[in-house]
């Protein structure tokens, strides 16, 4: 039992040290920092970030820790989400998938170490995000009484069960067919909207994973009590940026009165959690490959005299054909290959979807398709990803960089991403032509344009396919899909196809800074190993 659990010990623990070790792991922690600080405003600030008809709790530990707990597991949820979705996956890409297999670890413990290794990082991410609202707490001065017990019952109530949900769809979305990819983060973002709407809009719902409303209902409630305007307000307690003019009103709020029925929801979804963690573990393929699923062995036939086995004999005759030197390498065969091998990986049913979506934009009248106008440019997604990241993802980058020009392949690359948009939108852009509408097109082109770039610039910069997907994702669900202002790039809602250009041309610059300052780099570490190479032949001489 013991070494059981050593195993155990070991393997969360690497894992965790793998994280803590990752830069995304220290964007968190100041995307972290920065939210506390900036939801416990201070009252000359001017906004609020939990908006109760204009009036707030005192900050004590009772409503920061009540903030925290809401706060964190909605939008911890979100980004927590794209840094440790992809724990399986780096250990297939990294071929460190097959050592694994060959071990007597069995699936249920590796995936199961994974789910609690994640956990971990979770809950440290909370730990110090409650040790900022602490501080805040003392910052602000409105009550200077840590009252630790307000901070510790809604994270063992709230917080540590939902993490542990978040933590089990981690590895079910790295190891069950079909969502290991963008398609997995779209479906994601979804579950995450559908979850929010159902924690703010349905209360008492037994579906509030996040646990919002057990402690957005009490907040309410108490504020009633003391303000009879709210009784008539529509406000039921929402989160975002609310500008206030002068000092909000204020009343003292005690916290959750927690009942036994609350407790046991909470543990229904801590079950729930070990119920995906199986469920993965049953689904898991142990890096099984189709390749490796066939035989690779290559049947040895043995002479009478000899004993060493002898090499089978091919009958077939190859020919090769020539090789031909070029002075220069030309832009469009290099802009043709790109969108050869960004095109590769996509199904027939991709391509049916897109032409479909295009024979539908040429036929059906603009004032009624408006609303799934932005699906459009949500085919490409996966495609836009690979930008600037494939390299780095194959380990091809040497390859390249012996083979093409850089600047050459990132101009090919950054014009196949456009040629994309364009082939997809195309129907969109033919009927804004045949109805006149040219201001429509040159506003559509601006967003066809910018949403590669904006791949080609995170993908640089990254190296990683996540950070641009969930970054666009966001941008797209709160601009062409919610229209909020300078947010829509399609110009569905309104015109900012000005602001975008030039959003485009900086993406643009920063790059190519950023690819040029990755070749550079590339090719001086070439230029130290065949040093070093050279260097140490000289010595065994």
């Amino acid at each position: 039992m013991m070494n059981v659990w050593h195993i155990y010990g070991c393997l969360i623990r690497n894992n965790l040290i793998k994280q803590m070790r990752s830069y995304s792991f220290l964007i968190v922690v100041l995307l972290t920092l920065f939210l506390g600080y900036a939801c416990v405003p201070s009252p000359a600030s001017g906004y609020q970030v939990f908006y109760i008809g204009g009036v707030r709790g005192v900050y004590n530990s009772a409503w920061l820790g009540g903030m925290v707990t809401m706060l964190s597991t909605l939008l911890l949820w979100l980004f927590a989400f794209f840094m440790l979705r992809s724990q399986v996956s780096e250990d297939e890409r990294r071929k460190v998938g097959q050592v694994i297999a060959s071990t007597p670890v069995s699936n249920f413990r590796y995936i199961a170490s994974k789910a609690i290794s994640n956990y971990v990082v979770l809950l440290v991410i909370e730990l110090i995000l409650f040790l900022a609202f602490m501080a805040m707490q003392l910052i602000r001065g409105e009550d200077y009484q840590l009252q630790i017990l307000d901070y510790a019952q809604p994270f063992l109530f709230i917080v540590m069960p939902s993490l542990l949900v978040l933590a089990a769809l981690t590895v079910f979305f790295d190891v069950f067919p079909g969502l290991k990819g963008v398609v997995g983060n779209i479906i994601f973002f979804g579950l995450w909207v559908f979850f929010s709407v159902i924690s703010i809009a349905v209360p008492n719902s037994f579906l509030d994973v996040f646990g919002l409303d057990m402690i957005r209902t009490d907040m309410v409630q108490e504020a009633s009590l003391q303000y009879d305007f709210l009784n008539n307000s529509q406000e039921g307690g929402s989160f975002g940026y609310y500008p206030v003019e002068g000092a909000s009103p204020t009343f003292e709020w005690h916290g959750v009165d927690w009942e036994p029925g609350m407790l046991v929801q909470r543990l229904i979804w801590t079950g729930i959690a070990l119920v995906i963690i199986l469920l993965s573990a049953l689904v898991f393929n142990r890096f099984k490959t189709p390749q490796s699923r066939r035989t690779s062995v290559i049947p040895l036939s043995y002479e009478s005299r000899k004993k060493a086995p002898a090499q089978p004999g091919w009958k077939e005759d190859f020919s090769l054909s020539p090789v031909q030197k070029e002075k220069g390498i030309r832009l469009m065969r290099l802009i043709r290959a790109e969108l050869v091998v960004m095109l590769k990986g996509s199904s027939i049913w991709w391509y049916l979807l897109v032409l479909g979506s295009i024979v539908s934009s040429l036929l059906i009248p603009l004032d009624k398709m408006q609303s799934w106008l932005p699906l459009l440019m949500l085919w490409p997604i996966a495609i836009w990803s690979q930008m600037g990241t494939r390299e780095k993802y194959y380990f091809t980058r040497d390859m390249i960089l012996s083979s093409c020009p850089p600047l050459k392949r990132f101009f090919a690359v950054w014009v196949s991403g456009i040629v994309v948009a364009v082939l997809i939108s195309s129907g969109v852009l033919i009927h804004f032509a045949m109805d006149g509408k040219w201001e429509a097109v040159m506003t559509w082109m601006a967003g066809a344009i910018f949403a590669p770039t904006l791949a080609m610039t995170l993908g640089t910069l990254s190296g990683t396919r996540k950070m641009f997907e969930v970054v666009y994702i966001l941008w797209w669900y709160m601009g062409p899909v919610n229209s909020l202002p300078y947010l829509d790039f399609l110009g569905i809602s309104a015109n900012h196809s000005t602001v975008y250009l030039i959003v485009t041309c900086i993406l643009f610059v920063a790059a190519l800074a950023g690819q040029q300052i990755a070749t550079g780099a590339a090719a001086f570490g070439s230029f130290q190993k065949s040093r070093s190479k050279q260097h140490y032949k000289g010595g065994v001489s």
